[in-house]
């Protein structure tokens, strides 16, 4: 009884932060306080394309477009954003590009290829890559990747790529928040958190409160 009477005001607190009945939306969200990062943030997002992962593609799709206009709105016009799409491989989808210009460009429709296994490394690799090529200098780099966490990779693989993010989030459809994929117990993957949603506005305000973490400040509706 008294875990459900703790709940009910925290509920409705949470009700009235977004609007009162309305469904939380990163288009009504703002970032409040100081900003804690003085430099370049750095979001990257990584779409798992593999077959399990098909009908959550389109929820990927939408979050992304409604994280464009929240990151000009609220972030640094330097900050940047990348995005890959992987499966048993990995491709590019956009190379890191400015806050400032992100509704000027659109990914690149290039897939990943699909096989028996699914491969995270290389779209770490890959991210590694379009930075480095960028020449960015990222002083908080977070990672969103939208998966269901099957993974075949080698864990030494993996491992060092994982811990150049300062945190990844993974985001895992139909998951409440306690399931955490085999690979994610990994004692060096202490970064790694788990978040579930059910579509793209939940999606959606994962990526802001990734960018949140990444600032230092709060994530709120407005």
């Amino acid at each position: 009884m008294s875990l459900i009477v703790l709940a009910v005001p925290a509920a409705i607190a949470l009700w009235f932060l977004w609007g009162g009945g309305q469904g939380p939306s990163l288009a009504e969200a703002t970032l409040t306080g100081t900003r804690q990062t003085a430099g370049t943030v750095c979001l990257d997002v990584a779409g798992d394309f593999s077959g399990s992962m098909r009908d959550s593609v389109g929820a990927r799709d939408e979050a992304l477009a409604l994280l464009t206009p929240f990151m000009a709105r609220e972030m640094r016009a330097g900050d940047l954003f990348a995005s890959v799409r992987f499966a048993q491989s990995a491709s590019l989808a956009l190379p890191p590009t400015r806050a400032a210009s992100l509704g000027e460009v659109r990914e690149r429709p290039e897939l990943p290829e699909e096989g028996e296994h699914t491969y995270f490394a290389p779209a770490l690799k890959e991210l590694d890559r379009a930075h480095g090529r960028a020449g960015t200098d990222c002083v908080k780099r977070v990672l969103v990747a939208i998966t269901d966490g099957e993974f075949s990779d080698e864990m030494d693989v993996l491992v060092p790529l994982a811990r150049r993010f300062d945190r990844i989030y993974l985001a895992l459809p139909d998951r409440d928040r306690a399931y955490r994929p085999t690979f994610a117990y990994h004692r060096d993957l202490r970064t790694v958190v788990t978040r579930g949603f059910t579509d793209a506005e939940e999606l959606g305000l994962l990526y802001g409160e990734a960018l949140a973490t990444a600032t230092g400040q709060k994530l709120v509706s407005r």
